[in-house]
Formats: C-alpha cells, sequence, structure tokens
C-alpha cells in the first residue's frame, strides 16, 4: 500500500515540476499509482495464503457484502467531503481556475492517501467478515460501490455546483476514466489489506503450531 500511494504523490509531485497542469498531473498520478498497486496485488497474490472457510448462510454473506460496500463508500464520500470544505467557493463572474487547481492539489496529496490507508484496513476487517472461498471476488463487488455511487449522483453534483458557485464539474464521460482508474486502485488496496490479514494469521498459526511441537 504504502509503494502506492508513494508513486501517487511522487508522481504528481514530478509532473507539477515539469509544468504539468494540475489536473491533468492529478490524472496520471492515480494512473501511476493504479499501476503500481495491480503490481503488487499479483506479487501478493502469487504468495496468497488459502483463506480459511466459513460456513456462512446467504443472507448473512449479504449483508456482510452490503456493509463494507456502504464503509468503503462512506469513508471516500466522508474524507472527500471534509476536504473539499477547504475549497474556497467562486464568486460570480469570476474565475475557477484557481480553485479547481486547490481542489486537484488536495484530492491528490491529501484526500486519496487517506482514503487509500483507511481502504486498507477495510480490506483487513474483509478477512475477518468473509471468511469463505475467493474472497477477492466478492471484494470486487465491494470496489465498485463508490464508483456506482458517484455516476448515479453525477447529476446531482453538476446541479449543486451550478447553484453555489463550487468547482465546476467535469462531464460524466470525462469523469468516467478516472472512476475507473481510482475503482482499480480501491480494489487493490482492499486486497491487499484481505491478504495482509489473511497471512498474520498464517503465521500466528505456525508460531502455534511451532510452539505446540516444542513442547512435545
Amino acid at each position: 500500500m504504502w509503494a502506492t500511494i508513494s508513486t501517487l504523490l511522487a508522481t504528481y509531485l514530478v509532473l507539477r515540476q515539469f509544468g504539468v497542469a494540475e489536473d491533468p498531473a492529478a490524472d496520471w498520478a492515480d494512473a501511476a499509482a493504479a499501476l503500481v498497486a495491480v503490481l503488487v496485488l499479483w506479487r501478493a497474490v502469487r504468495h496468497d495464503v488459502p483463506s480459511t472457510m466459513e460456513q456462512v448462510p446467504r443472507s448473512s454473506l449479504a449483508r456482510r457484502v452490503l456493509a463494507l460496500a456502504a464503509l468503503t463508500w462512506f469513508s471516500s464520500a466522508m474524507v472527500g467531503g471534509l476536504v473539499a470544505g477547504f475549497v474556497p467557493l467562486t464568486p460570480p463572474g469570476g474565475s475557477p481556475d484557481d480553485a479547481t487547481a486547490l481542489a486537484a492539489r488536495l484530492y491528490t496529496t491529501v484526500v486519496l492517501p487517506i482514503i487509500l490507508i483507511i481502504i486498507f484496513q477495510i480490506g483487513r476487517l474483509s478477512a475477518t467478515w468473509l471468511a469463505v472461498g475467493k474472497p477477492l471476488r466478492w471484494l470486487a463487488m465491494i470496489s465498485v460501490a463508490p464508483a456506482l455511487v458517484a455516476i448515479a449522483l453525477h447529476p446531482v453534483t453538476v446541479a449543486y455546483s451550478q447553484n453555489r458557485g463550487t468547482i465546476p464539474v467535469r462531464s460524466l464521460a470525462e469523469r468516467l476514466p478516472i472512476i475507473g482508474v481510482v475503482t482499480v486502485l480501491i480494489y487493490c488496496v482492499l486486497a491487499l489489506g484481505n491478504l495482509s490479514r489473511r497471512e498474520e494469521w498464517s503465521q500466528e498459526s505456525g508460531q502455534e503450531l511451532s510452539a505446540d511441537a516444542s513442547q512435545d
């Protein structure tokens, strides 16, 4: 996870030093971070510890998946909303360029790193809640929750921006690629958290077995 966050921040800062505008620099930084996250996840999956199977009724499993999806979306929305409060409103007839640049800077350097840290912990929690076969498939479903909500609320976001003078919202066609990139990021970090917790359990179990063998 830390490699992903470091790549995100380093790519953004380097592109800004070379004069790339805020929005494109933020988008390219997100893409670079997603690529690193995919590579890290691929490496982690190769050393995956088999998930402990638990007999979970479908209704209980569905509630757990929905709860994790809601927690993932709520965490993303809460952090984004809190930091967005620091972006000034655009006065009538004024240029939104400065506010847009500040929003992109805050999202890339503050919001997204915090969201990834929180989602990593949600991934660790999912190791307990989704102790079923192939939990990464369920995490893939959970990771799309923020994207689906963002797409569904896009008209509302545009109307709110126009009425309240907040930064202009890009069209849905322009936002879809970056929404997809962030979804990949969320999935990879969720999965890395899940694998991390399962690996810890495996090591703890191995230590207990070694201790029992030495006592015998």
